[in-house]
């Protein structure tokens, strides 16, 4: 049975690069992310590949907007079937501030993109998942959960705030067959950063590793993987 992703922030960076290779392992796939115009481009990527189209879906919207995250899990279904695997990819990093110096509404506005949005989506599909009893669940996290770095107390927070989330939903639905996995990708040299970084991890790379992770036997729930370019240092 062809498996069906729900994808967000697929239009660049690790969520582009999940799509192309979910595409090109023959996964049905929903993608979703803010800007047409970049979703145009991720899309014309997988018409390049020359493989089947149809089971493709697109959708475009800010994920701040919990009708729209309904409505698009919804076409997603229709569209696709049953939900299988769900990877939130979608992320923020825009404040760059000494913590004291963090305007809450910064804070907040960080909080709705990176931990309310995934949650919403999460809550979105899982009904169905229980009623099937399987399901994974992918979070696209950072390794801000795992060390702390100064001047991003915002995106840490944030970040830290679903990861604590993910591990409680883990428990709470072992027995139900669905699996949480939590991703720590160190260094990406994606667009995300304001200046290339070609000896941190390329987007391709870290979208390989989730894929792997996810295609495990019925029995195998990985948990966490980390991820982490050579040249990071800032681990234990």
């Amino acid at each position: 049975m062809t498996k069906h992703i729900v994808l967000t922030g697929a239009t660049s960076g690790i969520g582009r690069a999940l799509a192309i290779q979910a595409h090109q392992l023959g996964y049905k796939l929903s993608l979703c992310g803010r800007s047409q115009a970049k979703m145009d481009q991720t899309l014309a990527m997988l018409s390049e590949l020359e493989l089947n189209m149809e089971n493709v879906l697109s959708d475009c919207f800010c994920v701040s907007d919990s009708q729209s995250i309904q409505a698009f899990s919804a076409k997603a279904k229709q569209a696709n079937g049953d939900i299988d695997i769900l990877i939130n990819c979608a992320g923020l990093n825009n404040v760059r501030t000494l913590g004291y110096q963090t305007e809450i509404e910064a804070l907040d506005w960080m909080m709705k993109i990176n931990c309310y949005a995934p949650i919403e989506l999460i809550k979105s599909v899982l009904p169905d998942m229980l009623a099937a009893k399987q399901g994974c669940i992918v979070n696209v996290l950072s390794t801000v959960c795992l060390f702390a770095n100064a001047g991003i107390s915002s995106y840490t927070a944030s970040k830290m705030a679903l990861d604590g989330y993910t591990k409680v939903m883990r428990k709470e639905h072992r027995a139900d067959n669905i699996k949480f996995l939590s991703v720590y990708p160190g260094g990406v040299d994606t667009e995300f950063r304001a200046a290339e970084r070609p000896q941190y991890l390329t987007a391709d790379a870290v979208a390989k590793a989730i894929l792997n992770q996810i295609d495990t036997d019925a029995n195998t729930h990985i948990h966490e993987l980390v991820i982490r370019p050579p040249a990071e240092e800032n681990f234990c």
